[in-house]
């Protein structure tokens, strides 16, 4: 009896065959790319957690965020208007420096294609390897019969 090979990992249980999903390969981050726009609640907790950790300094950092995400839930629409002005900024400045990164990436490209098309000329002469004759040497003896 044969056995088929898959490439799938399988697991075999008491009624059926359960195939476990191969994992997605994550293209790496590029890290001259701007960092992406931070939005309403996220400019709020940055300028609220220094204020909180001064004025309650036992609590942990989960009970500092879940703090403060109460406080925004509580929070009208006229209190979170600062905060999405800011929000609204950071936007402007992510499609600004996004817009900046497009073009360089862009013009980097076209030159690494510019390199790739014209290939290098090779000269008329081939060479052969490297090789060296040391038969004109003379060893000194080290021991005299």
């Amino acid at each position: 009896m044969t056995k088929k090979i898959s490439s799938k990992k399988s697991k075999v249980t008491k009624h059926k065959t359960v195939h476990k999903k191969e994992k997605k390969h994550r293209k790496p981050k590029d890290k001259n790319a701007p960092k992406r726009s931070m939005s309403a609640f996220f400019c709020y907790l940055k300028a609220r957690r220094d204020g909180l950790k001064k004025e309650q300094p036992s609590l942990s950092n989960t009970e500092i965020i879940s703090k403060m995400s109460d406080e925004w839930k509580a929070f009208s629409a006229r209190e979170k208007e600062p905060y999405n002005k800011a929000a609204e900024k950071d936007k402007e400045r992510y499609a600004r420096e996004k817009k900046i990164y497009e073009e360089k990436k862009k013009r980097q490209s076209k030159e690494d294609k510019g390199k790739e098309a014209s290939p290098k000329k090779e000269s008329k002469v081939k060479k052969g390897p490297k090789t060296v004759s040391y038969t004109h040497l003379t060893l000194p003896t080290i021991c005299s019969v």
